[in-house]
């Protein structure tokens, strides 16, 4: 049996943090690529949409479980737990930082966000495959960093 995309673990992550926030229980039962359906913009979509523009409650809100699914990622990985830390401008740039102790793992700044998405699930899963795999690396290039406090 071929493995599915939506075996990755990061995306398991992803999705249990999406279905963790709905408390009426409908996303329970809807299947992942439903769920998920709203990380994926094409560049069709993406033309689409203006140059200027404040971002959307919801892709604030996608942006902010993207990158704790990598928090969980890299913390299974590593044994460290990374933190995210969020800083958007109302005109949708900004930067995200995942730290683990002392120490930065992720430095990623992030414009366009009102145009967050990704070409598909595979992309987004290789995407967050990149940076988790960066951020062990600084792991584990400074273990005494990671785990003071």
């Amino acid at each position: 049996m071929a493995e599915s995309v939506y075996d990755d673990p990061f995306l398991k992550s992803l999705l249990m943090l999406i279905r963790a926030h709905d408390g009426s229980g409908a996303w329970e039962t809807m299947p992942d690529e439903a769920i998920l359906a709203p990380f994926i913009v094409t560049r069709e979509q993406r033309r689409e949409i203006p140059l200027i523009g404040d971002p959307d409650p919801d892709i604030l809100w996608r942006v902010e479980l993207y990158y704790a699914a990598i928090g969980l990622a890299i913390e299974q990985r590593s044994g460290h737990s990374a933190a995210p830390i969020m800083k958007i401008h109302h005109e949708g740039w900004g930067r995200m930082l995942l730290t683990a102790g002392r120490l930065v793992v992720v430095n990623s700044y992030l414009r366009d966000l009102h145009r967050f998405g990704f070409e598909s699930v595979e992309a987004m899963s290789a995407k967050a495959a990149k940076i988790i795999d960066d951020a062990v690396a600084v792991i584990k290039r400074f273990p005494d960093v990671a785990s003071a406090t």
